[in-house]
């Protein structure tokens, strides 16, 4: 119900969506770009990064096993007289503020029973540390309306947002690229609506964050429509990690694979807006191609994970508490647990033989979405990978939200 009142209504969010700066600039790689600015208030997560190195040393024999584990409940904003549901997303972390982006978002009064508005993907500030799920909404909310947070590709986009049965939505599951402490990358799906229920997947976007921290505003941009089209493996989309000024992005084969292959592209942060600049792994070969790959087929030796069990959504992020660069994940075939998988390096090897972290409690269907947040490592000082934040999509008979947790290694 809740995605067919959000196809009709979407007209109105458009409306709303005008309080932000929409401009027009020049990009690396495309003539046009899109923005939106609006306010951040300033409610400060300090972030604290790691500094991992591209071959780490052997793994600390640090536990994987979980001691202890902490529910936050639903992610959302408890001052809000609003209701609103939403899913996917992921986290960013610059100016000292931890930011989340999350997919549809449904806003109905406190009651339930009166329909408020929607947006394709919104934006919200974490509260604190202590209560990850504590959110404040910045583009979806009683106060300012609702709006999306990431611009519209011109009209050839934004003219859908009226239709019920057609229309784009631009949707995030992954957390962003960490670039400097003021600006980060993040890259969401482009999905093409054809009625209510059919979509295709077109590929992914990049959209790209600046906070003035003078000002307390954030430019939230566009400079391209694709960044990898869906004949490419949309790199970003499924997880990422710097090191040492470099951008590893990782991405699902969905076409040929099912998503049991991922492959990586390399890039400098100063340059993640450079398509020009890429660069993309060949485990095969054990090194970088300058070619964009265009796969036909599987490219199962290409891959820089090979998996026996398809991947859904995940988070790459270096353990110092072990030593170890881990993707935390959820597959495919098993959503609704978090599960983990170990590699000294990026590029691998990866050891594939998962461990079971957390099975969610499943809702009216099974649970999606699941990401781990390295950055709520402060909880825990010094150490940072002994505690992670995860979360994830449940839904409910009303409509889906995401559910917040802390993990906390032995």
């Amino acid at each position: 119900m809740l995605s067919f009142v959000y196809a009709v209504l979407l007209a109105a969010s458009s409306v709303a969506a005008a309080t932000t700066t929409t401009t027009t600039s020049a990009a690396t790689t495309a003539s046009t770009a899109y923005s939106s600015v609006f306010a951040v208030p300033s409610i400060f997560t300090p972030y604290v990064s790691t500094n991992p190195k591209l071959e780490t040393s052997p793994e600390t024999g640090a536990s994987y096993t979980v001691k202890t584990i902490k529910g936050y409940g639903e992610m959302e904003y408890y001052a809000s007289t609003w209701k609103i549901y939403r899913d996917g997303g992921g986290s960013c972390s610059f100016s000292n503020r931890t930011m989340w982006l999350f997919n549809d978002a449904n806003a109905y009064t406190i009651s339930g029973d009166v329909f408020a508005g929607a947006a394709s993907n919104s934006m919200s500030i974490a509260t604190s540390f202590d209560h990850p799920g504590s959110l404040k909404d910045l583009t979806i909310s009683s106060a300012v309306g609702y709006f999306p947070a990431t611009p519209w590709w011109g009209t050839e986009e934004s003219q859908y947002a009226t239709s019920p049965s057609h229309r784009y939505a631009l949707w995030t599951y992954t957390n962003c690229v960490q670039l400097s402490s003021t600006s980060a990358a993040h890259f969401f799906l482009v999905n093409k609506f054809s009625s209510a229920t059919s979509s295709k997947q077109y590929g992914n976007t990049m959209v790209l964050y600046s906070m003035n921290e003078s000002t307390g505003k954030i430019t939230v941009t566009r400079p391209m429509q694709y960044a990898f089209q869906n004949t490419s493996y949309p790199y970003g989309s499924f997880a990422n990690v710097v090191v040492n000024g470099y951008a590893y992005l990782f991405g699902l084969d969905r076409l040929y694979s099912t998503n049991l292959d991922v492959h990586l592209a390399q890039v400098s942060t100063t340059s993640i807006s450079d398509l020009a600049k890429y660069r993309y792994w060949n485990a095969e070969t054990q090194a970088y191609e300058t070619t964009l790959p265009v796969p036909t087929a599987r490219r199962k030796a290409a891959a820089v994970i090979q998996s026996s069990i398809a991947f859904s959504t995940g988070t790459v992020f270096f353990s110092e508490y072990h030593n170890a660069f881990v993707l935390i994940y959820f597959s495919s075939y098993e959503d609704s647990t978090f599960r983990l998988i170990r590699s000294p390096s990026p590029l691998g090897p990866w050891n594939t033989t998962s461990i079971t972290l957390y099975k969610t409690k499943v809702g009216t269907a099974y649970s999606y979405g699941g990401l781990a947040h390295p950055q709520f490592y402060q909880s825990v000082a010094g150490i940072a990978g002994k505690e992670v934040m995860l979360h994830y999509s449940y839904q409910t008979s009303s409509g889906t939200y995401p559910k917040a947790v802390t993990i906390t290694f032995a």
